[in-house]
């Protein structure tokens, strides 16, 4: 009994160092093609109208009772599956109501440790049946069985035909998560040619990088890069997500100590290339400190969720949507865009 005992741990063992090392040394791609799944039904003419909207939907476990461990909170997880099955239907019944022809949507989870088995990315399917869908887990605990296991990542949903989707690589952050994980920063392309070329890139920046390692800094230059190229060969370009630094300096009332502020930085302004502009709403913040559960007036709260779009794109307008923090710690934005 002794030596079966001992033979268990020691193959557990092997096991644990290999998803070590498989974790540790694994790179992402620097270019992939990504899969589309679902089917379309809508199209839309040369000039019309093109309706997008941006949501960190928190895998379903950042509600307004959830902190981060990471913010410098206690939980590592939700409080219970039940609140995950709570904040789910709540983001399922919103995202029909954005009306978006195209979802970015960031921290879309498949069933983990983390969200008590739910499958996060199949209730946004089952809200949205008439869209096409890409998905790629940003965070990936390769080698790790269930239910141990966690896939987090960036999905874009569109009810126009998708005739192309790709994942290109961000620059990474230096260092790893217990030791062992690390995400693997992309950016979620999809190219949308009818009688006009759309370009639209999904984003989930770094957030925990120190000043001194600027990631972020490098993560925007390389994008901005990329989205100028694009612009250059006639493309419609719309980058949107959640950039982690601040948008606009617009300052709301709070009572959060300075140490929980540590994460926030101020978007490098001259990497955006000449004639892009923002689309972002001014008067509505799109992320709150996690650092507790949000209490409102005390957490502190500012805009980093928006979209920058190249300059042959009008803004036609542009809406964050108060949701109070409830069942999500960030806020959608929508933006109605139209060809120059």
């Amino acid at each position: 009994m002794r030596m079966w005992a001992v033979l268990l741990i020691t193959a557990m063992a092997f096991i644990l160092a290999g998803c070590a090392v498989v974790n540790r040394f694994y790179v992402p791609p620097e270019f992939e093609s990504a899969e589309v799944s679902g089917e379309a039904v809508t199209s839309f003419s040369e000039n019309a109208t093109i309706s997008v909207a941006t949501w960190n939907i928190g895998y379903a476990g950042m509600g307004q009772d959830s902190d981060f461990v990471f913010d410098l909170g206690e939980q590592r997880r939700p409080l219970s599956g039940e609140l995950v099955d709570e904040n789910l239907a709540a983001i399922s019944q919103t995202l029909p109501s954005l009306d978006a022809d195209l979802l970015l949507l960031q921290e879309v989870a498949l069933p983990s440790w983390v969200t008590y088995q739910r499958d996060v990315r199949a209730g946004v399917l089952a809200s949205l049946p008439l869209y096409e869908w890409t998905f790629g887990a940003d965070i990936n605990t390769r080698g790790i069985p269930r239910p141990f296991n966690v896939q987090v990542g960036n999905m874009v949903l569109s009810r126009l035909d998708i005739t192309s989707a790709e994942r290109r690589g961000l620059p990474l952050e230096p260092d790893f998560q217990f030791g062992i994980f690390r995400k693997g920063y992309r950016m979620h392309i999809v190219r949308i040619d009818d009688e006009t070329s759309w370009v639209f890139i999904n984003i989930h920046l770094s957030t925990f990088d120190t000043e001194e390692e600027d990631v972020r800094r490098q993560q925007v230059l390389e994008l901005v890069q990329f989205a100028q190229s694009e612009f250059e060969q006639g493309n419609h370009v719309v980058i949107g997500g959640d950039w982690n630094l601040r948008l606009t300096d617009t300052e709301f009332p709070h009572e959060t100590d300075e140490r929980y502020l540590f994460w926030i930085r101020d978007f490098p302004q001259e990497l955006v290339p000449e004639g892009w502009q923002w689309a972002v709403d001014h008067d509505v913040p799109t992320v709150r400190t996690a650092h507790q559960p949000y209490l409102p007036g005390d957490n502190y709260v500012l805009t980093i969720d928006g979209f920058l779009v190249s300059p042959n794109v009008d803004i036609l307008e542009v809406e964050g949507l108060d949701l109070g923090f409830q069942h999500t710690d960030h806020h959608p934005v929508r933006a109605l865009l139209r060809t120059r």
